[in-house]
């Protein structure tokens, strides 16, 4: 025993010759090899006295002598790490700098990169090396998780740069929790391409750094990654918040984003992150599932209140059609986040993404959209107290629904049954339109047999049709229709309905002999023609192009005299007046 009391005060008095240094021992490399050679023994002692249960007292002295060199270890760990630290002219490839005009001061911000098949060598090889000789000395000695500790503490200015350099901040949920949407969607923005450098390259980078300094040591190199790592995890936590703030329907689209940035780090992610990344790809999802369900609610409770006063296409209409629009470009993710059973042993989902269908997930829920809005349209329409503007109040909406769906994917998503059913929809409007108007002007001309020969009943009931004309002619030229065809569909809709009544009217004052020609206008050999033109396109109204945003106006012209009672004016032609 007394040998080891022996070997005790040697290696003590060796060892405390290093101990007492004032400079890092790995400034000289004999001093560290000797250092690493006399810890080695001392452990190796410790070993030996452990085996034979040597006396107690005598293997704690052992001790702490070995904890005094694991603290200078540390230290040693700690210097080399930081004399090879950032280094301020580097940069990521994915990185700019952006200039204040006032002073010389620079932030870098990441910017779109396609390889992410880089790994960062963010210490030299040769520092690598010495930090694997006192990583294994630290694990043999017993202290690996200290050893672990200093490691990640020693990452930390160097990660912390790392991320700054991208734009982003390791506690942005907490900078800008107060901030607007408007401000929000600038740090997404960044977000999203720092999130993807951190986990396809920062990430990959400081694993392979700790596999490589604690090489052969698993449990310890996990825990020097994790630790290092916790601050780009930390960014993490701006995605939650985004979530949870992200209520409005016009949140979507960034929280989209987002949610592809988070599923496109899947393939490369750490297994150590599994947890954290999948806890937020699902709270992304669940909000986006939240956002649509408000967008429903929004469309079902919009006030009844409020419709345009000439029967245009309400701004609801506009809104909602357009939001579905920009949703398509979306729809993969969107039927994913759809089909995507969030908390399930499987986060990647078995299900195949097919959102081109009229029987999606997606296309359904779309769809369900669009019948809430025609539903809301319809109770908006019954504001109105003239039954004619409430038809064409339905029909421009209608119809702008229609070149919507048509002009976009959702052709596709809602399916040619579905349109079928819209467009059925607004023939039976433009149909209610034809009786709540014409039907009217049919009943005027009618005639009773029994006096089919009286020229005053016929004059009389020519004028009254005249006149009824003109009260339409005031009123719906003040109304529009959003498409010009449609102008014309309606003006061959009225024609089929009219036109025969008022030429067998027109036979009849003929056949009387009597002066009654200033009644109706003769051509072509004297055979009765309405000049449908005249009194229809006055009543026809202002078209309004919504796809093109612009206003069309009628261009008046004076009216031949042939139907008595008829406005001076009709349309002739469409042309641009004013851009909206």
């Amino acid at each position: 025993m007394a040998s080891m009391e022996d070997t005790l005060q040697a290696l003590n008095d060796l060892i405390s010759q290093f101990l007492c240094l004032n400079r890092p021992l790995w400034s000289s490399s004999d001093d560290a090899d000797a250092f690493l050679e006399a810890v080695d023994e001392l452990t190796s002692t410790i070993h030996s006295l452990e085996s034979m249960s040597a006396d107690h007292i005598l293997l704690e002295s052992f001790d702490h002598l070995l904890e005094r060199c694991s603290l200078r270890l540390g230290e040693e760990l700690q210097h080399l790490i930081d004399a090879s630290g950032f280094d301020t002219n580097c940069s990521y490839p994915n990185t700019r700098k952006s200039h204040d005009d006032d002073d010389d001061r620079h932030t870098l911000v990441a910017q779109p990169v396609s390889n992410f098949d880089i790994i960062v060598d963010a210490l030299p090889e040769g520092v690598i090396f010495e930090a694997n000789r006192i990583a294994k000395r630290m694990v043999a000695a017993g202290f690996g998780d200290s050893c672990a500790e200093t490691y990640a503490s020693s990452r930390l200015n160097f990660i912390d740069e790392s991320i700054a350099r991208l734009g982003v901040h390791a506690h942005m949920a907490e900078m800008f929790k107060s901030a607007s949407w408007e401000e929000l969607e600038i740090q997404i923005m960044c977000w999203i391409p720092a999130i993807r450098v951190v986990f396809h390259i920062l990430i990959p980078s400081e694993r392979h750094l700790c596999d490589s300094i604690f090489e052969g040591f698993t449990s310890y190199s996990d825990v020097a990654f994790v630790t290092a790592c916790h601050p780009f995890l930390q960014l993490l936590s701006f995605g939650n918040f985004i979530a949870a703030a992200g209520k409005n329907p016009e949140c979507l689209f960034r929280i989209v984003d987002m949610y592809d940035a988070v599923r496109d780090i899947l393939p490369v992610l750490d297994d150590a992150f599994n947890p954290e990344v999948a806890a937020l790809r699902e709270c992304l999802g669940l909000s986006i599932k939240a956002i649509l369900m408000a967008l429903e609610n929004l469309v079902r409770r919009d006030p009844s209140e409020s419709c345009p006063l000439d029967g245009g296409v309400h701004p609801m209409t506009r809104y909602v059609m357009n939001y579905l629009v920009t949703a398509c470009v979306s729809r993969h993710t969107l039927e994913e986040v759809m089909l995507l059973e969030f908390g399930s042993s499987d986060p990647s989902g078995n299900c195949p993404i097919e959102p081109d269908r009229p029987t999606s997930s997606l296309a359904i829920h779309l769809a369900w959209i669009v019948d809430v809005l025609t539903g809301n349209l319809v109770s908006k329409s019954k504001v109105y107290s003239h039954a004619p503007l409430s038809c064409v109040f339905l029909v421009n909406n209608g119809i702008y629904i229609i070149k919507k769906v048509n002009g976009c994917e959702l052709k596709v998503l809602l399916g040619e049954d579905w349109i079928k059913v819209i467009h059925s929809k607004v023939n039976q409007w433009i149909l209610e339109y034809r009786r709540a108007t014409w039907g009217k002007a049919i009943m005027i001309l009618e005639m009773d047999k029994r006096f089919c020969s009286n020229v005053n009943v016929i004059t009389e009931k020519l004028s009254r049709f005249n006149n009824f004309v003109e009260a339409i002619c005031q009123v719906q030229s003040r109304w529009v229709l959003v498409d010009k065809q449609q102008g014309v569909d309606f003006s061959i809709l009225v024609e089929e309905l009219v036109i025969p009544a008022y030429r067998d009217m027109a036979e009849m004052l003929k056949a009387t002999g009597s002066a009654g020609e200033s009644y109706m206008r003769l051509e072509d050999g004297d055979q009765p023609k309405v000049t449908v033109t005249r009194w229809l396109h006055c009543q026809a109204v202002a078209v309004e192009r919504m796809s093109a945003t612009r206003i069309f106006a009628p261009v008046c012209k004076p009216a031949p005299r042939s139907l008595p009672g008829c406005g001076d004016w009709f349309v002739d032609s469409y042309e641009v007046v004013a851009e909206s």
